[in-house]
């Protein structure tokens, strides 16, 4: 993962996640591929916070 994403990136991959949708849907949305979303939802889940509770945290967190 040599490119990082934008924080509101990150954060729509998460709305779109609560909103239901795939992970392949998520990656054609926003126009990267579905291992990049795999690998920050896995990173997300590992975080041990939820998902609403990443949403709060601003974008330099």
């Amino acid at each position: 993962m040599a490119n990082t994403l934008d924080p509101m990136d990150l954060k729509q991959i998460i709305t779109l996640h609560l909103d239901g949708f795939s992970n392949r849907k998520i990656g054609s949305t926003l126009g990267i591929s579905r291992n990049t979303v795999n690998t920050y939802m896995r990173l997300f889940k590992a975080s041990g916070s939820t998902f609403k509770e990443l949403l709060g945290l601003d974008n330099a967190t």
